[in-house]
C-alpha cells in the first residue's frame, strides 16, 4: 500500500501512541523518553512524493528514518515549531555502515515535520531524539599533548549516552572529513546538544557501540571529543566502512552541500588534523595506500589497495555525497592549512584485540623519535593495570628497524595495557596512551544428564578461565513458547571450577544458564513424567 496524503494526515493521531524505545540515558532522561518514533507505513514513489505536515509524538531536536530490509529510499525533511517557520529542506544521509535507515538530521527544536520521499520502503518509521535541553550550554575545552582545545566527553553530556562496551584500537594513517546533516542555523550553545543527540541516535537507534565519529567540529570552531577511548589514541570509529581501523573520522555539524564550511571551523579542522596525524607519526600531506575491508557501502571490494590523500572526504571511500559538495571542494585548502600545524613528535603507540580465555593476545605498536634517530632495538616494557592497581610489567620486547614492535601476552583479567620506553642517554622516557583490553572468559558447561523424571536432581558443573569469584545459575522453564525463570542462585568458583544441582519440579522443557562476567553458557534439560 502506498503512503497517500490522506494516510499521512491520519498518522498525526496514531503518533500519540507511538512506541517509546528503551534508552540508556540517565534517570532524568528515563522519566521523559528522549528517543521515540512515529510509524509512517509504506512508500512507493517513482518521483519525489511530498507528505502533508505531521505532528510528532513529542517535541524533538533530531530525526532519522528506519525501514524494512530490502527498501531503497531517498528522503528529505524539514521541521518547525507548531505554527512556526519551516526550516530548509535537508537530505537524510545514509549511515556510514550497513543499516536499514538513515543517520539523523538536526532540525532544531520542533513539533511538526514534513518529508519528501523517492523510492520504496516498507515499515517506514521516523525516529526522533530530544537532546538540546539535556546538554551543558557552555562546556569547557581542554588542551592535550601539544594539541588543540578539545571539549571532552564529560563536558558535553556523554554520560547520558554511555558506550555499550569497551573501545577497539587500530592505527591512524589518514583522516576522513564528514558532515552530519541538518540545519546550519544553530548557535554555539546548541552544539553540545547536537553532539549528544547524534550519540543517542547512534547508540540507541542504530545499536552501535558508541557515537560513530572520533571528533566533531561546529561552525564556530569548537572541537568535541567523539567516540570514547582517548583523544590521542587510535580509537576505531564507525565512520568509513572498510577503513575504520586505519583512519580517524571528523564530522562537521551541519549540511555543507550548498554552502561552504565557515572559516573558524576550517581553522579548527586544520589544527586538529595537523596535530592528530603528527602524534601518530603520519605526514599531513601526500598520499597513503590503504587496503579495503569491503562492505556494502564501500566503493572498493575487500582486499583492494586504495590510494587516498592523507586528508580525504568520506565520499572518497564510500558510496555517499558526504561531506557535501562545498566542503569537499575546500579539502585542498584544508590540506595546505593543516600542514602548517604538522610537527615531528616522539611517540609510542599500542593496540590490541580482546583476549579470549587464557589464549595469548598480540599487543603491538610503533615507536618513533622526534629527532629522527632510529628506534631499532630500543627496549620496551609492556605494563598492565586493573581495578586501580599499580602498573605492573608483564612482558618486554624490542622495536624493529622501522620502530614497529609486537609481543604476545596473557592477561589475568580485563584491564589496561601500555608500552613504555624508559629512555636512554640521548632520549627521554615515553609512555603510550593506555588502552583497555577486555578478557572474554572461556566457560565450559556440562550436566550429568539431559533427560530424567521430574523431581530428579541434575548435576551442573563447569570450568571458567580466567576464574572469577562466583557465577550465577539460572533455571528456566518453557511456558507457551517463552522462557520463564524458576530459580536463580549464586555459586562459588574455586580453582576455576564450579558445581551445583537443579531439580525441575514438573514435567517439561527446561534451560539451565551459567552467567559469568562477560560470558553465558546454556543447556536444555527435559523433565519427564
Amino acid at each position: 500500500m502506498d503512503l497517500s496524503r490522506r494516510q499521512v494526515l491520519g498518522l498525526g493521531a496514531v503518533a500519540l501512541g507511538a512506541l517509546r524505545l528503551p534508552t540508556t540515558a540517565n534517570a532524568k532522561a528515563a522519566s521523559q523518553p528522549r528517543l521515540f518514533e512515529l510509524p509512517l507505513g509504506t512508500v512507493n514513489a517513482h518521483g519525489w512524493q511530498l507528505t502533508d505536515p505531521l505532528k510528532a509524538p513529542d517535541r524533538f531536536d533530531l530525526v532519522g528514518l528506519r525501514w524494512a530490509k530490502g527498501s531503497h529510499l531517498h528522503a528529505q525533511v524539514r521541521a518547525r515549531e507548531a505554527g512556526g517557520r519551516w526550516t530548509r529542506w535537508t537530505a537524510l544521509p545514509h549511515p556510514h555502515v550497513p543499516l536499514d535507515g538513515t543517520d539523523p538530521a538536526f532540525t532544531g527544536t520542533a513539533d511538526e515535520l514534513q518529508f519528501r520521499f523517492k523510492g520504496q520502503a516498507r515499515r517506514l518509521t521516523a525516529r526522533f531524539v530530544r537532546s538540546l535541553d539535556d546538554a551543558p550550554r557552555k562546556p569547557r575545552a581542554r588542551a592535550s599533548q601539544q594539541g588543540p582545545l578539545v571539549i571532552p566527553r564529560d563536558s558535553w553530556g556523554a554520560a547520558q549516552a554511555p558506550p555499550r562496551g569497551a573501545p577497539s584500537y587500530g592505527v591512524v594513517q589518514a583522516a576522513f572529513v564528514h558532515h552530519t546533516a541538518g540545519s546550519i542555523e544553530y548557535a554555539p550553545e546548541d552544539s553540545p546538544g547536537i553532539v549528544l543527540g547524534i550519540a543517542r541516535y547512534h547508540i540507541e537507534s542504530n545499536g552501535w557501540n558508541d557515537i560513530g565519529y572520533n571528533f566533531l567540529v561546529d561552525r564556530y570552531g569548537n572541537v568535541f571529543e567523539g567516540r570514547a577511548g582517548g583523544i590521542e589514541a587510535a580509537v576505531v570509529g564507525a565512520q568509513a566502512e572498510g577503513f575504520n581501523r586505519d583512519t580517524t573520522g571528523i564530522a562537521c555539524l551541519g549540511t555543507f552541500t550548498a554552502v561552504p564550511l565557515d572559516d573558524p571551523a576550517i581553522e579548527a579542522l586544520a589544527k586538529l588534523i595537523g596535530w592528530k596525524l603528527s602524534i601518530h607519526g603520519v605526514p599531513v600531506q601526500g598520499q597513503v595506500t590503504l587496503t579495503s575491508g569491503g562492505g556494502s557501502t564501500n566503493r572498493y571490494p575487500s582486499g583492494t589497495p586504495v590510494v587516498f590523500e592523507r586528508i580525504s572526504g568520506h565520499r572518497d571511500s564510500n558510496q555517499t555525497t558526504c561531506p557535501g559538495d562545498q566542503l569537499y571542494a575546500q579539502l585542498p585548502h584544508l590540506r595546505t592549512r593543516a600542514a602548517r600545524y604538522a610537527f615531528s613528535a616522539s611517540g609510542l603507540t599500542v593496540k590490541a584485540a580482546g583476549q579470549k580465555g587464557l589464549k595469548p593476545v598480540t599487543v603491538s605498536g610503533q615507536l618513533r623519535f622526534a629527532d629522527g634517530s632510529s628506534a631499532a632495538s630500543a627496549p620496551l616494557s609492556i605494563e598492565y593495570t586493573t581495578a586501580g592497581s599499580a602498573w605492573t610489567p608483564i612482558s618486554t620486547t624490542n622495536a624493529g628497524p622501522d620502530g614497529s614492535w609486537a609481543v604476545s601476552v596473557t592477561l589475568p583479567a580485563s584491564g589496561q595495557v601500555r608500552a613504555v620506553f624508559a629512555g636512554d642517554a640521548a632520549r627521554g622516557r615515553l609512555e603510550s596512551t593506555p588502552i583497555t583490553v577486555k578478557v572474554v572468559p572461556s566457560l565450559v558447561l556440562t550436566t550429568d544428564k539431559r533427560r530424567a523424571r521430574h523431581n530428579t536432581a541434575f548435576a551442573v558443573s563447569g570450568v571458567l578461565t580466567p576464574s572469577q569469584p562466583r557465577v550465577e545459575c539460572v533455571l528456566e522453564k518453557q511456558v507457551r513458547g517463552r522462557w520463564t525463570r524458576i530459580q536463580r542462585k549464586r555459586i562459588n568458583v574455586r580453582g576455576g571450577r564450579f558445581a551445583t544441582k537443579v531439580k525441575p519440579k514438573t514435567p517439561g522443557l527446561y534451560r539451565v544458564s551459567i552467567v559469568a562476567d562477560g560470558v553465558v553458557r546454556r543447556r536444555t534439560l527435559r523433565a519427564l513424567r
